[in-house]
């Protein structure tokens, strides 16, 4: 998507995302929200390692294929996202992203996601991981 096509913060962060753009999602995601039930600044943060694992193997853009959570025991089954796959490790991260109105309104990882990508190395998998141990 060229970005005189973005017309929506969304469209704008999936667009900065598959950039690996850290510092443009960042500037692009609502302070006051919570992502993956985690305060934006902590999400932030594990995204950025999440990036960083992306950069560290020779990837300098994802590739995205839409899909939905297929958990029948989660809330969200049904659910659309991305897997977003490193254009060079094939390391891939599975993501459930709300919308409303255009603007993203919740993201996070997916365990149970089906998508038109490529067959999966699970070893592969990055996560973002919403525990968080008082020692991080």
């Amino acid at each position: 998507m060229a970005t005189n096509n973005i017309k929506t913060q969304h469209q704008a962060f999936l667009h900065f995302f598959k950039q690996l753009d850290i510092e443009m999602v960042d500037m692009l995601l609502d302070e006051n929200r919570t992502y993956s039930d985690l305060k934006k600044s902590l999400f932030m943060t594990k995204l950025r390692n999440a990036f960083s694992q992306f950069i560290e193997a020779g990837d300098d853009c994802l590739i995205s294929y839409q899909g939905a959570c297929c958990s029948e025991e989660c809330d969200s089954c049904g659910c659309s996202g991305f897997s977003f796959y490193g254009n060079n490790s094939r390391l891939f991260m599975d993501l459930i992203v709300k919308e409303e109105q255009g603007r993203v309104v919740d993201i996070y990882d997916c365990s149970d996601f089906k998508s038109s990508s490529p067959k999966r190395d699970f070893d592969k998998r990055i996560k973002i991981d919403r525990i968080e141990f008082p020692f991080q």
